[in-house]
């Protein structure tokens, strides 16, 4: 098991006390492609931080792998999500003053790997998603489908555990977000890089193997879609 919440509770205090997440079980393997799908205030994105540790939780247990992840400083905090974890924004978190390879870079000068290694590994990670003629292009130079693929490129690169992408096709036309999943559901099946998608979107959600509804902090259907995204994905071409 990959990853697992057990009994997991979240209490925001600000002011009036807001309980919310209610006693979360969660199991994902290895390997799975899952989305968590739930309305505006469901929970599903205070869930989201405390998968990505980004924030803590009240009670409970969460384990990555087998590590029970609780009570950690900022420093390891970071340090795991550094190592464990790859994210994907809706608003793609590129900085504007960086060129494409630099943003896929970055994860790497962290991690404190040489110059030219991380640059070389960049390039390769570009190449792959069909970009590697816009490396030296800004931000502002690209497509929201061309800077998804830049923040998928940069999530990759230390070769995650797990990938976490909040509503990844947020910010894209129908058309771009298709493709977006498209690319996921290919990294998945193709690499076994388990991901984890939060969405309030049913054509975004349908694109995964197993749909996790969330509703007032508790969840309640879990859905196998494995059959459906089979339909949906018989082949794929996105990348090289």
């Amino acid at each position: 098991m990959l990853i697992e919440l057990k009994d997991v509770n979240k209490t925001y205090n600000n002011g009036q006390p807001l309980h919310v997440l209610k006693g979360i079980d969660l199991s994902i393997d290895r390997g799975e492609f899952v989305s968590i799908m739930g309305a505006s205030g469901s929970g599903k994105s205070t869930l989201l931080n405390i998968l990505g540790i980004l924030d803590n939780y009240d009670t409970g247990e969460y384990y990555i792998d087998g590590r029970l992840i609780k009570g950690l400083s900022e420093r390891q905090a970071a340090d795991y999500r550094n190592r464990l974890i790859g994210f994907i924004f809706q608003s793609f978190n590129l900085i504007g003053f960086k060129t494409a390879v630099e943003n896929v870079e970055l994860p790497l000068f962290y991690q404190g790997v040489g110059r030219a290694k991380r640059h070389q590994m960049a390039m390769e990670y570009l190449d792959r998603l069909g970009l590697a003629a816009w490396a030296k292009h800004y931000p502002n130079e690209m497509s929201g489908g061309q800077k998804q693929r830049v923040a998928i490129a940069r999530a990759l690169i230390t070769q995650p555990k797990i990938i976490l992408a909040d509503e990844p096709t947020g910010a894209l036309d129908s058309k771009t977000s298709e493709e977006v999943m498209q690319l996921l559901s290919q990294l998945n099946r193709e690499e076994g890089v388990t991901i984890i998608v939060v969405t309030h979107e049913s054509g975004v959600a349908n694109c995964t193997d197993k749909i996790v509804h969330i509703k007032d902090g508790v969840i309640g259907e879990i859905e196998d879609n494995r059959e459906h995204r089979a339909s949906q994905f018989g082949v794929n071409t996105i990348m090289k």
